[in-house]
Parts: structure tokens; C-alpha cells; sequence
């Protein structure tokens, strides 16, 4: 410990034998240990063990891995129950995200995760057993991984309400034996067998039972700049889309893959495949105006017409180069941005157009490289902004908005509290998202803050507005907890950034923060710097 002698004694003293510091807490003791075990593994030379001892290596530390993640859940649990994240001023999955370095969702699995594996205690401090008692012990055995636990979870999450809890327990012990002994895809399957048994003539899910597993979740992007749109849904939803698919996605309908619109240019219906525009011809070079083979209207009129009507399905799958996926796709495209167009959803959300809305600073869009931003955090690479510039479908308004090199705004001010569609549009240009630090909320779901109140005189001023999502807007108040914003100054590292200043609580020096997730550019060094700046 710190000497207390004004700085005439040692900045550090031994403890004294029998002292309190003499021994160390167990805690302490266990995690000297599992520190100088590490080391010891960290220092050996394997270089040529042999293979025996190398798969045992392998083998006890994952089988130590899978134990200390099972103990993790009850310490996890029980730090929240101790009020670890009390003082921090954010709630526990921002705290624990912060602390480890994860994301936020990641945060939020584990939190639950916690809950389902360790022992809980009533009102009165009765222990109750985890709610996934099995699998519990089986992680801090360390014979089974989260894969496991994960298929478990899901296969208990996914079971009807109506299943009563000695079903589920029994099913949830059978599962957690079952993984001690097979892979996570087998145990997959086993769980989804058992589903079907468990219900068996799907009398226990309801219309409502499935409508609460309906969703839609856009994850990506890969490395070659494509996302992935995964829906979940009902009866309902299934027909809905099928007629979309139906009407919208037949070969010449909807847009192709190179974006022109069918029924412009060379992709008009109706052509007769030699690149002259008129009547659709049967596979004779006639017209197929209900005549005869012999041009003469007659018994044939029938015929001619089918032979007419097959012609032109032949000519539109030649001229429409799309699989029908592709057609699918746009049908479904073209069927929302249809929906805008007629502005259903009224003119604006959040105070931003319902459009399309896109950023790009003036480097990126003159270089013809880079990526733009769109409202709802999509990276959209500089060659297709341009494309979609010019043939975006439906008259569906497009924003663009280019910054300067700093993604600064230039002077935009208002007399009113109430931020401007133009101030909105600029912000979005600048912060593209919440400014608090980590938070991944796009700037669809944000608000705009004033970074000095507007009670306490704060102007609506663009370099004194920021976005902040609902959840972290909350947590700005003088209250203890109370997170505070500033603009950084010039000449601070981010001039003229919103800096978050946490609670001194949990920090005393209220250093300021700014949020990289929307400027990842931040964090990076130029890999071949100007030789001549130092």
C-alpha cells in the first residue's frame, strides 16, 4: 500500500508477519495460480513434444477453457446481484461490454446466459437451482462448450408456453446428458426430434405462438460489400410474400440486374427479340393478333393465340437474364420502395426524410473510391452511390450529403429548439450514428441532443447538436450517474467531436470519449504515410 508518511517513507512496505496482507485472499491465491499455470503452458517448447503430449496439451486446455467459462456464468451473475455496474451510470450490458471489450450484443447473451446457469435465491434467500441445471454442470464440468449450451437454450426458448415445467425439465436433462456425448450439429438434430415428440400433432402452438417467433434480421457485410436478410414469419406472411414474388417477380417485371426497369430499352415486354419494338410475334414471325397460321381469322384463332401467348413467355426469359432468386429479390425491392414512393409511412421519421440518404466526404466522391453511409448505417461503395444516383427506382427521393475532409458541417443555425430537416441531414453527415462511445444505434434511431441544453441556454446551433440514441439520451442528466457532453475544442485530438464524459463514480477524472464505430478511419494509421510529414 501507499505510505501515508508524507513522502519520507517507501513508496511501497512489505506487510508484517501475521498481517492481514500476509495472506492473501483466496480469491487471490486462486488467481496467482491460474496465472503462473498459464505461464508455465505459455513458456514451454513444443517445438518437439511429442504428439501424445501434444494432444493431451490440447485436449485439458479446452476441457479447462469449457470449466472456467462454466464458473464465469456464476461469477458473471453474482457480480451483478453485488451491484458491480451499479456506479457506473450505464445499464449492465453497456458495463460488462466497456469492461471486456465486446460488443453489445455479445454482452447481453452473456448477462442471460449467467442467469440460466447459476443458482438463484428467493425473496426469503431460499437457493433455487439454475434454470438449466443440466447444462450447467455439464459447462462447469467442462464437458460440453457454448455451441452446447446454445442448442439447449434455443431448444427451450423455441418450446411452447403451453409445455408445463416438468416437460421441459426432463427435456432439458436429456439434452445436457446427450452433449456430454456428441457434437452441437447432432445434438441440433436430437433436440429438434425431441421437439416434434414433445409435440407431436402440433396441437400445443397457436396463431399467436407463432407470430411471436416472427423476425427480420439484416446482418453483414462480407468482404465482397453483400448483406444477408433472414425472415422469419407466419401464414400470413408466407402468402404475402408469395404474391409479391408472384405478380412482381415474373421474367420482365421489375428491374434487372443491371437496374434498368423492364419495359425500358432493350428490356421492353412486348419486343420481338430482333431489337424492333411492336407486337409480340408467334414463332413463325407473325403477328400474334388472334389470326390463323394462314393470317386469316378462323377456327384457329385459338391455337394461334396460345401459340402467341407461349412465344412471348419463350422471348421474355431470353431477354430477362435474371435467376429466380434475382427476380424474387427485386420483386421484393421493388415492392418497398413503391410503398415509400406513395409516402404511406408519412414524410419523415425522426426528423430525416423517408429516403434514401446518403453520405460521402468530397476526397472519397472525386477519387471515386471509398464507401458512403446510409442513415441506416449500410456502407455502400462510392461506384454504386453513383449508380444509384442516377437510376434510383420509383422517384424515391435520394439525400446526398458530402462533408469536407473532417466530416465537419459548416455554421447551420436555427432560433427554434427544435432541430431543422437541413440540421438533421447535417448531423447525419457528421456523426452518422449515437455519439456515445460504442454504441452501434444508426441515425435512423437517434434524436438530436443539444450538447449545452437548451433550458440552460444552449442554441440550436449545428456545431452545438448531436444525435443520441433513446437508451443513452436518458443517461445525461447532473444526477450522480449522469453522463455529460462537451464539444472537443480546437486543437483537442477530435476538435470538434462530442465528447461523453462518464459519471465520477466511475471515473473521477470525467475524461471525455468519442464514439469510433461510425469513424473506424480513427483507429487506423495511413499504411504508407507522406514521408515528408512527421
Amino acid at each position: 500500500m501507499s505510505s501515508g508518511g508524507g513522502g519520507n517513507g517507501p513508496a511501497h512496505t512489505a506487510p508484517a508477519p501475521g498481517s492481514a496482507e500476509a495472506d492473501p485472499s483466496p480469491v487471490s491465491a486462486a488467481r496467482a495460480a491460474l496465472n503462473a499455470a498459464i505461464a508455465d503452458l505459455a513458456a514451454l517448447d513444443t517445438r518437439t513434444t511429442g504428439v501424445e503430449d501434444l494432444l493431451a496439451l490440447i485436449i485439458d486446455s479446452d476441457h479447462a477453457a469449457r470449466a472456467l467459462t462454466g464458473f464465469g456464468q456464476t461469477w458473471l451473475h453474482r457480480s451483478v446481484q453485488a451491484g458491480a455496474f451499479t456506479d457506473t451510470g450505464l445499464t449492465c450490458a453497456d458495463a460488462l461490454s466497456g469492461l471486456l471489450h465486446i460488443d453489445l450484443p455479445e454482452a447481453r447473451t452473456r448477462l442471460r446466459r449467467s442467469m440460466l446457469l447459476t443458482e438463484q435465491t428467493t425473496l426469503t434467500g431460499d437457493p433455487l437451482p439454475p434454470r438449466m441445471p443440466g447444462t450447467a454442470a455439464a459447462l462447469r464440468d467442462g464437458a460440453i462448450s457454448l455451441a452446447h449450451v446454445t442448442v439447449i437454450d434455443t431448444f427451450l426458448r423455441e418450446l411452447s408456453p403451453a409445455v408445463d415445467a416438468q416437460t421441459r425439465e426432463r427435456a432439458e436433462e436429456q439434452l445436457a446428458d446427450l452433449a456430454r456425448q456428441i457434437t452441437p450439429a447432432t445434438l441440433r438434430r436430437a433436440a429438434t426430434r425431441l421437439a416434434g415428440w414433445i409435440d407431436a400433432d402440433g396441437a400445443l402452438t397457436d396463431p399467436a405462438d407463432r407470430r411471436r417467433r416472427r423476425s427480420f434480421r439484416i446482418s453483414g457485410p462480407d468482404r465482397h460489400g453483400m448483406y444477408t436478410a433472414v425472415i422469419v414469419c407466419d401464414a400470413e406472411g408466407a402468402a404475402t410474400l408469395e404474391l409479391v414474388r408472384d405478380t412482381l417477380g415474373a421474367p420482365g417485371v421489375t428491374l434487372d440486374s443491371n437496374g434498368d426497369r423492364a419495359g425500358d430499352s432493350e428490356n421492353e415486354v412486348g419486343d420481338s427479340g430482333d431489337g424492333k419494338t411492336g407486337n409480340r410475334t408467334t414463332g413463325d414471325g407473325k403477328t400474334g393478333d388472334g389470326k390463323s397460321g394462314d393470317g386469316k381469322t378462323g377456327d384457329g384463332e385459338i391455337g394461334a393465340e396460345a401459340e402467341t401467348v407461349a412465344a412471348a413467355a419463350a422471348a421474355e426469359r431470353v431477354r430477362d437474364p435474371r435467376t429466380a432468386a434475382q427476380r424474387d429479390y427485386d420483386a421484393v425491392f421493388t415492392a418497398i420502395t413503391r410503398t415509400l414512393a406513395r409516402r404511406d409511412l408519412g414524410t419523415t421519421h425522426r426528423g430525416l426524410p423517408i429516403s434514401l440518404i446518403l453520405t460521402t466526404t468530397v476526397a472519397d466522391l472525386a477519387a471515386r473510391a471509398g464507401l458512403a453511409l446510409t442513415a441506416g448505417g449500410t456502407a455502400l461503395p462510392i461506384a454504386d452511390l453513383l449508380t444509384l444516383a442516377g437510376n434510383h427506382p420509383d422517384d424515391l427521393d435520394t439525400w446526398l450529403c458530402i462533408t469536407d475532409l473532417h466530416d465537419r458541417p459548416l455554421h447551420l443555425g436555427r432560433s427554434r429548439r427544435t432541430a431543422s430537416t437541413d440540421q438533421r441531414l447535417a448531423l447525419f453527415a457528421t456523426d452518422h450514428g449515437c455519439t456515445f462511445p460504442g454504441c452501434t444505434a444508426p441515425a435512423t434511431r437517434t434524436q438530436v441532443h443539444h450538447v449545452t441544453d437548451w433550458a440552460h441556454g444552449g442554441t440550436t446551433d449545428i456545431e452545438y447538436l448531436t444525435y443520441a440514441c433513446d437508451r443513452h439520451h436518458r443517461q445525461i442528466h447532473t444526477g450522480p450517474l449522469g453522463w455529460a457532453t462537451t464539444i472537443a475544442p480546437p486543437g483537442h485530438r477530435w476538435a470538434g467531436r462530442t465528447l461523453w464524459h462518464p459519471p465520477a463514480l466511475a471515473d473521477p477524472t470525467r475524461e471525455g470519449r468519442v464514439n469510433h464505430h461510425f469513424h473506424p478511419g480513427d483507429l487506423l494509421r495511413d499504411p504508407d504515410p507522406d514521408p515528408g510529414s512527421t
